[in-house]
Parts: C-alpha cells; sequence; structure tokens
C-alpha cells in the first residue's frame, strides 16, 4: 500500500473507542451471520443448506448449536446468530497503526512487498489494565510488548495482539501478512526464567496475573485476534476478498529464514475459519515482478481464500 492510503484510512476509522468483545467460538457466529446475510438477508435459511456450505464445520461449535436448538424448525436467520452471546465475554478495544517505510527495508520488515501496511491492533480493555497494575505494578501500560513490533505505545492499553494488512481496494482484495502476540510469550518467558525487571511484583504475583488474569486471554486469543479482523475488513473496509499466507508462501515471500512464527498460525488457525487453499495469489500481488515470479516458477504454490457466499 501507499503511504497516503494508509493513512487515509487511519483517518477516516480512527477516533472514538472501537470496543470488541470476544468469547470461546464467538467467531464461528460471525461467519455465519455474515455468510447467511449475503445470501438471504434478513430471510430464514435451512440447516440443510448450511451443511452443504463451505462453512458447515462451524455447525458443530457450540454458539451456533445453541442458537440452532433454539430456532428448532430447521431454519435459522442471521439475527438468530447475532442474540447469542457470553455471560462473560473478554472486552477488547481495536485501534489502527501502521507498518513499513515505503521502499526501504521493507525485506527486513518482512513483507510481501515494499510499501506500507495498514495494522489492526486488539487491546486489553479497563478491566485487564486494573488487574495489571494492582500485581505487577508495571512503570506503563505497555510493559510486555515488543518494542520493535506494532503495538500501542502511548496510553493506558497494552496490545494483545496485532495483524499486519496489505490491501487494494480495487480489486476489492486483503491479504493478511502476519498475526502475532508478543505479550502473552514475554508474561511466560518472564514466568518460567523468573525474570524481575517487568515492574514490581513478586514471583507469586507474576504467577497469579498469569495464570488467572493471562490465561482467558492465551487460550483465545488467536481466533479473537482473527475474527476482530475479518470483521474489520469486510464491514469497516467493506472489501470481500481475503487472503491469508500460507506458512511456507509466507516464509519465502517474506524473507524470513530463521526465527519463524508458529507453524500453527499459518495451517491450522485458517483451517479453523474456513479458508480454503488457493493456487492463485491476490490479484494486486501479481502485479509485482517478485511475486510473479514466484508464482509462475513454484511447482505449487499455495495461498488460503476466506470464502464468500457467491
Amino acid at each position: 500500500m501507499e503511504l497516503h492510503e494508509v493513512e487515509e484510512i487511519i483517518s477516516c476509522l480512527a477516533g472514538d473507542r472501537t470496543k470488541f468483545y470476544y468469547f470461546r467460538d464467538r467467531y464461528a457466529l460471525m461467519l455465519l451471520t455474515d455468510y447467511i446475510t449475503e445470501k438471504v438477508g434478513e430471510k430464514p435459511i435451512s440447516v440443510a443448506e448450511l451443511k452443504r456450505s463451505c462453512f458447515a464445520n462451524l455447525l458443530n461449535k457450540t454458539p451456533v448449536k445453541k442458537a440452532l436448538a433454539q430456532s428448532g424448525n430447521g431454519y435459522i436467520t442471521a439475527k438468530d446468530l447475532e442474540m447469542i452471546w457470553d455471560e462473560n465475554p473478554l472486552a477488547f478495544v481495536v485501534t489502527l497503526g501502521q507498518w513499513g517505510s515505503g521502499k526501504k527495508e521493507w525485506r527486513w520488515k518482512q513483507m510481501s512487498r515494499s510499501g506500507y501496511h495498514l495494522v489492526l491492533q486488539l487491546n486489553m480493555a479497563t478491566d485487564h489494565t486494573q488487574q495489571l497494575q494492582k500485581l505487577i505494578r508495571p512503570e506503563d501500560a505497555h510493559t510486555f510488548n515488543y518494542w520493535g513490533h506494532p503495538s500501542l505505545t502511548k496510553g493506558d492499553r497494552g496490545t494483545l495482539a496485532w495483524v499486519r494488512l496489505d490491501l487494494d481496494f480495487e480489486t476489492d482484495e486483503v491479504l493478511i501478512e502476519e498475526i502475532q502476540c508478543d505479550w502473552i510469550r514475554k508474561v511466560r518467558s518472564a514466568v518460567k526464567y523468573d525474570y524481575s525487571w517487568y515492574g514490581d511484583y513478586s514471583k507469586a504475583e507474576l504467577e497469579a496475573y498469569a495464570n488467572d488474569v493471562l490465561e482467558p486471554y492465551a487460550k483465545i486469543w488467536q481466533e479473537a485476534m482473527l475474527a476482530a479482523t475479518i470483521d474489520f475488513v469486510r464491514n469497516e473496509l467493506g472489501i470481500k476478498q481475503v487472503y491469508y499466507h500460507s506458512f511456507e508462501n509466507g516464509a519465502r515471500l517474506k524473507n524470513i529464514g530463521h526465527s519463524k512464527p508458529p507453524r500453527s498460525l499459518y495451517t491450522q488457525l485458517p483451517k479453523q475459519f474456513g479458508f480454503k487453499k488457493s493456487w492463485y495469489a491476490p490479484e494486486f500481488l501479481m502485479r509485482e515482478k517478485k511475486i510473479k515470479y514466484f508464482q509462475e516458477r513454484v511447482e505449487e504454490p499455495c495461498w488460503f481464500r476466506l470464502p464468500v457466499s457467491s
């Protein structure tokens, strides 16, 4: 992306705090809601038809099964799915940032092409911040973020996870370049190696924070981050075509030789959300000589693409 494109999106969409609530498997409700809305609007759709769809595997998720049981007549609407909620969802605040240096150092910034990326940050809400201050007493709220990554550096919220996005409005495509969480990894390292420099805390307080406060976030951060991303891309940016790097493609195109990301983030996670393998790169990337060269010469180039209803 060009810098002015990133800045324009941030300018248009930044402002009031964007709250996002998440509970286990909410992504299944969100994906099916989008699918049904695109397919039939507010009308009911038969469960039999959903079983034949690309998202049939989501019907076995607990909150979806609850919605199906409440409808009870073999049909369901998008509204029925939206009504399903958890008593104690985790609260987040979503913010936007940017990543990249134009034509400089883009290979070192693990980007598929030169330019800039839009960053979506999933930040902890006030309830987490209060517990963090009580147990860890850090100098600032960003103590477990990594300074070299696109997390928040100001304010009173720590960034749980973030996603880097490359996109093109003309081709109606978004590529999820990277999804990552520094916070949980650094807390677990602090517990394992008894690090004491993140704040003013005892070993017992650090373990209490990791096990009691942070563990619920650790269990769902991957799906919460990806769910928030798809929701933002489709409902805020208005883009329907969502691509995701495969593990092998991503490492090669982003020049990652060592310290590769967890494989599951580029294998299990996209499959969990219903992404399907695609042998075609996003159209906007095929304008790049590097991508085109790679696509033509690799025997089986593999991407992931999120299905749409039509």
